[in-house]
């Protein structure tokens, strides 16, 4: 085996091989004595002592051979190792019952010929769009050309080496629970990217973690990316040089948050005096899950289902009566719940018997008395009802009775759950289960008799028969997926839903289904599309914006005593939206604002359009922070896109870091035209050029009046026709960035009008589209199209060891973020 080394680091080749078969001859003679001390004298063996042999030696041969000759495949099943080749390798496998996918990996340090490999199956070359590149690739073979032993062909040229991984071959259609799943081929960076912007507001995975995820078997992956674990280091992990790591190990649950988070003694950027705000006694409550959701270290996908359950599913409100303590009991009772894998009815148990429930719904005053002679219920049936309903879709369509029998009967169920209140502290975060005054008889309830002692006993005996109740099979699947996924579910999808549901058998596992749901052909599909309300998006925008926990924190506060402010807002943006808060649902137990809701809001709309796209708006001053001079605990912060930004050969150019950043902050290049790449490579390369002149100012740091440090298209395009106006053709990149262009061409309130002279207007107000930027040959497209192709190769000086330069880099990246976020791409997922 040929060992991989990084470019440019030939000279050290010779030392690594020298060490490592330094290492391997030392194990070897290590493994032979251990062989010879374990061994009779005598030179007669035995054939126990023949198979040790065996053994040793094929260990020997593991370390001296170093190379597998070929791989016998055996479907679905991946190779576990994987080889370096530098001359022919092959791997068999039998004939199947039906078609089958092959699929493997490829990498190699450094550049990579195409035409240096070649790959074949059962002797056919596999040429133009179906040759083999780096990366994964996968071949569907119908099961009409396999033959009785199929071969694979990898052949490389000689001088070239390459690393081949993840061999295996799989059915091409697979399915689970009814539900047809993506295969290989189907699970690529953009599918995984979809599954966290839906499912974990985008987590903070690294691009590396999400590469991956994509070479994974979709099965597999899923279940690292999304589970109930109070931390997920994959999904939310440190960025590098992260100062408050603790999030990493502790803090999980939403109560141990709030506790770390308003303690004095916490590690923490936050003020000692402001913190008491942000703990469960204060009146920012709702701040604090915003910060726990973007802190790095947790788990974001626990968050999310959190948020569902409570907000939206099983909402509570704090407006009703329902304390912060025990919103937060609710929370964590509920998420506890999950991460216990308990059947999906057992965790509505939880939620049924929390004291906040009981305080929102108000049976906590239930009780079976006896009044002049007979027993009656004195009882509230607002909870009798929605326990069925909201729980789990059941509005006793079919049953005639379902009010005065049904209803009535749950009633009865609910007594004498007693919230006690407590001196100094107020109502109890946990129902005191009583039976003096419960209804102590069985019931009937969904045509079902119900049993127990207490309300505790009937309502765990009520879950399993609720599940499995028609209605509930029908509507709560469909509700879980079109909450949470999907506003776009015909009936024919809603069947294939409500089936895998019901597949799940009586004891269902939600997250089981969210994992066969998250990596189906049905959630990719075309039709698949969800509108984000305006708490996923500020959570996702957020989460795509921080990249250090300080940001988390601040989320984007400022705080008296500190010279500056870090990280994305998120609570002016719901206050702005009209979402009401979180923990506050627009619609009370009905829970928080639709994604129609929030797609038809023209305020969200302009509210994110002022924030992230208009540069005389405060608000888009103020969602851009870069740095601060004391405000991590007395120490400077500045914001480094490096953290998460890798460089291309050591470097980042305009046009590679907009293609990332589109990727990083929309999820797919779909969308992706001429016209968006067009104003983020003039955001991003189009750097001011410094004051050359001898003895002036050189203008390096800070704007001069209105001139703000980043330009889009047509910003550019006005000081080219400024210049043109006045007599000046030569307009490269490097003319109208120049000091004396920049710093006097296309101002606003100049050459004697009172806003923008006609011809800087008109190239303001141009308004064109990415075909006509690609194609057209009318001017300004030609003279677009070139600087364009100068704007992309334009650097972007991240890693500058001039800190204006770099600090202005950041920003640049900062403004083109903003400029995605004010694209409707962040307000939805989907085609």
């Amino acid at each position: 085996m040929l060992t991989m080394l990084a470019p440019k680091r030939v000279g050290w080749s010779s030392v690594y091989l020298s060490i490592r078969w330094l290492k391997t001859t030392v194990l070897v003679l290590i493994i032979m004595l251990m062989l010879v001390a374990t061994l009779p004298a005598s030179a007669q063996l035995n054939h126990a002592e023949r198979q040790k042999i065996t053994a040793v030696m094929s260990v020997i041969n593991l370390y001296l051979l170093d190379q597998v000759s070929s791989y016998q495949l055996t479907l679905g099943q991946l190779e576990s190792s994987s080889v370096s080749i530098s001359s022919d390798f092959e791997a068999t496998f039998d004939a199947q019952a039906h078609d089958i996918e092959v699929c493997f990996i490829l990498q190699r340090s450094g550049a990579f010929n195409p035409g240096n490999f070649s790959f074949s199956i059962n002797g056919v070359p596999q040429l133009a769009d179906n040759q083999a590149t780096l990366g994964e690739n996968c071949y569907l073979l119908p099961v009409n050309q396999q033959l009785a032993t199929n071969t694979l062909l990898f052949a490389v040229n000689p001088g070239t080496t390459v690393r081949l991984s993840r061999v295996g071959i799989e059915p091409a259609v697979q399915t689970r629970l009814g539900l047809q799943r993506l295969t290989r081929s189907g699970w690529d960076e953009q599918a995984v990217r979809k599954v966290l912007k839906i499912f974990a507001f985008g987590g903070h995975a690294s691009d590396a973690q999400i590469l991956e995820w994509s070479y994974m078997r979709p099965r597999v992956a899923i279940t690292q990316m999304l589970n109930f674990n109070e931390h997920n280091q994959r999904l939310s992990p440190m960025s590098r040089g992260e100062t408050y790591t603790e999030t990493a190990h502790s803090h999980g649950t939403l109560r141990g948050f709030f506790d770390y988070i308003g303690s004095s003694t916490s590690n923490i950027p936050i003020p000692v005096e402001q913190r008491e705000y942000l703990s469960i006694d204060g009146y920012r409550f709702d701040s604090t899950f915003s910060r726990m959701i973007a802190m790095r270290g947790l788990n974001p996908f626990r968050q999310r289902i959190g948020f569902w359950e409570t907000n939206y599913h099983l909402a509570t409100n704090l407006d009703a009566g329902v304390s912060r303590r025990q919103m937060v009991q609710y929370y964590d009772e509920i998420m506890q719940a999950h991460e216990a894998r308990l059947p999906y009815h057992e965790v509505m148990g939880v939620a049924a018997k929390s004291a906040a429930v009981a305080m929102q719904y108000g049976h906590r005053r239930n009780q079976w008395v006896q009044r002049d002679g007979e027993w009656v219920c004195e009882c509230n049936d607002d909870f009798a009802r929605e326990i069925h309903q909201l729980f789990y879709g059941i509005f006793g369509a079919s049953d005639p009775h379902h009010e005065d029998g049904t209803i009535r009967e749950t009633a009865k169920m609910l007594t004498d759950m007693r919230v006690p209140y407590i001196d100094t502290f107020g109502f109890d975060i946990s129902v005191s289960f009583e039976q003096e005054r419960h209804h102590l008889d069985d019931l009937t309830i969904l045509g079902t008799t119900i049993t127990g002692s207490d309300a505790s006993a009937k309502i765990d005996n009520l879950m399993p028969v609720s599940i499995m109740h028609p209605e509930s099979l029908f509507n709560l699947p469909v509700t879980i997926i079109s909450d949470l996924a999907d506003d776009n579910l015909n009936e024919a999808r809603r069947d294939q839903i409500r089936a895998a549901w019901a597949a799940l058998g009586p004891n269902k596992d939600f997250l089981t289904f969210i994992h066969i749901y998250a990596t189906s052909n049905l959630f990719h599909s075309p039709d698949q599309f969800k509108y984000l309300t305006s708490f996923e998006r500020a959570f996702y925008t957020a989460n795509k914006f921080n990249i250090d926990n300080i940001e988390a924190f601040f989320s984007n506060d400022y705080y008296n005593g500190l010279d500056g402010n870090a990280g994305r807002e998120v609570d002016g943006v719901l206050e702005g939206d009209n979402s009401n808060e979180v923990f506050r649902p627009l619609h009370n137990v009905f829970g928080g604002q639709t994604s129609q809701e929030a797609s038809d809001s023209a305020v969200a709309f302009e509210k994110n359009y002022n924030r992230s796209a208009t540069p005389e708006e405060w608000q888009f001053r103020n969602q851009l922070p870069i740095e601060c001079e004391t405000c991590d605990q007395g120490l400077a912060w500045q914001k480094d896109w490096t953290k998460i930004i890798p460089p291309v050969n050591g470097g980042y150019s305009a046009d590679y870091v907009a293609r990332w950043l589109w990727m990083h902050a929309v999820g797919s290049f779909d969308n992706y035209t001429e016209l968006e790449r067009a104003h983020l490579l003039a955001i991003l390369g189009a750097n001011r050029l410094a004051n050359t002149t001898p003895g002036e100012d050189p203008e390096y740091y800070w704007q001069i009046g209105q001139r703000y440090p980043f330009f889009d298209i047509n910003f550019l395009l006005c000081i080219r026709e400024d210049r043109r106006e006045n007599g000046i053709s030569n307009n490269s990149l490097a003319d109208i960035m120049s000091f004396q262009s920049w710093n006097n061409y296309c101002l606003f309130n100049y050459d004697g009008e009172p806003n923008y002279a006609e011809h800087e207007r008109q190239a303001f107000e141009l308004s064109f589209s990415g075909d006509e930027l690609q194609n057209s040959n009318q001017d300004p497209f030609p003279y677009l199209r070139g600087l364009m192709a100068e704007l992309a190769v334009a650097p972007v000086a991240l890693t500058s060891s001039d800190a204006i330069q770099k600090r202005r880099a950041n920003e640049r990246v900062q403004a083109a973020i903003a400029f995605i976020f004010a694209t409707p791409y962040v307000f939805a997922e989907g085609q």
